[in-house]
């Protein structure tokens, strides 16, 4: 029975288990430079039944040969756009294609597009046959999560609770973060460190910048129980990050970062949102479906304990690709 029969024949019947007997492989095309969109489609593929290999593609790049044994490409970015189309409109039998981007046009030609609800181009064709989830894929998995807990358990026996993380990231082309709102932060985050006696585990991260990490750092003195140094992270920045996910009961995350409330809605913790000067419209379309799923409140000295079930957007496309390709049955 060839894959294509194999992949027929796996979707009759029942839908509740994964078939493993024929293990593909899966091709990421991530776009230059862009890391973030490469943790997405990891996040997703990880989750696959399916062997992971990942080519870097640009603006000049050509179209990879596709082995056989390749069931499934994700493109992931915008560079990954071109490559990945001219392999959904080739001759067939061909790959399930994947695209990990908003894509206007030719849309149709890709087997699944993926994009964040609040990522919407305004043509409605453009949205048309599109799966979208609340938040974006969280490139943190359960399994690193357990690992970055037992980490800072070693390092942090004695944290007094209430354990509150705290996920900084900084200046985008929507929101401003400079000395003045780094300045404005600590003193917040170290007056209400106090006023609730919590534990503050707090990381930076590449967009804050050396010097505002620095700043942050001063300033927030003795009341950071952890302060992990994301703008120049170490060997142990990502292991502690997903720590910090793990190990907190509610998370206080800069309100420019779609990933890191990603992260945190996907561990299911609750989330208080900083917001940032400047924004944009999709930026607050992102923070009204959080608030409305009860993910997220604004931060204003308060701390509360919610719950609320976890937003784990890879899951969401992960399953959607399983059952497309006919990997369940």
């Amino acid at each position: 029975m060839s894959f294509r029969d194999e992949v027929k024949h796996s979707m009759l019947g029942s839908e509740a288990e994964v078939r493993t007997e024929f293990m593909k492989r899966c091709l990421i095309l991530a776009s230059h430079g862009k890391k973030g969109h490469l943790r997405q489609a990891l996040a997703v593929a990880r989750r696959l039944p399916f062997t992971i290999d990942v080519m870097e593609v640009g603006p000049q790049s050509t179209v990879p040969a596709i082995d056989e044994d390749i069931a499934l490409v994700i493109g992931a970015g915008r560079q990954s756009i071109a490559p990945a189309r001219t392999i959904a409109r080739g001759r067939k039998p061909r790959p399930f294609v994947a695209l990990l981007q908003p894509v206007a046009w030719r849309a149709s030609c890709f087997d699944l597009v993926w994009a964040p609800a609040h990522d919407r181009y305004a043509a409605p064709f453009a949205r048309r046959g599109r799966l979208e989830t609340a938040t974006a894929p969280s490139a943190v998995t359960a399994e690193e999560r357990a690992a970055g807990l037992a980490e800072i358990n070693r390092r942090l026996p004695g944290l007094a609770k209430p354990v509150v993380g705290v996920l900084i990231g900084g200046a985008n082309q929507a929101h401003r973060f400079g000395p003045t709102e780094a300045v404005e932060l600590a003193a917040r985050l170290a007056g209400f460190a106090k006023a609730h006696d919590a534990s503050l585990l707090i990381t930076t991260s590449r967009r804050t910048g050396a010097d505002l990490t620095a700043l942050l750092a001063a300033r927030l003195g003795d009341a950071a129980d952890l302060f992990v140094d994301g703008a120049t992270p170490d060997a142990d920045a990502s292991t502690l990050y997903a720590g910090i996910l793990a190990r907190s009961d509610a998370i206080v995350a800069t309100a420019d970062s779609v990933a890191m409330m990603s992260d945190v809605a996907a561990a299911g913790v609750p989330l208080y949102g900083w917001r940032l000067p400047g924004g944009k419209a999709k930026f607050e379309r992102f923070y009204g479906s959080l608030l409305a799923h009860g993910t997220m409140r604004w931060f204003d000295g308060g701390l509360s304990h919610w719950t609320y079930p976890p937003l784990d957007a890879a899951q969401v496309i992960a399953e959607a690709l399983q059952k497309r390709m006919g990997l369940v049955r």
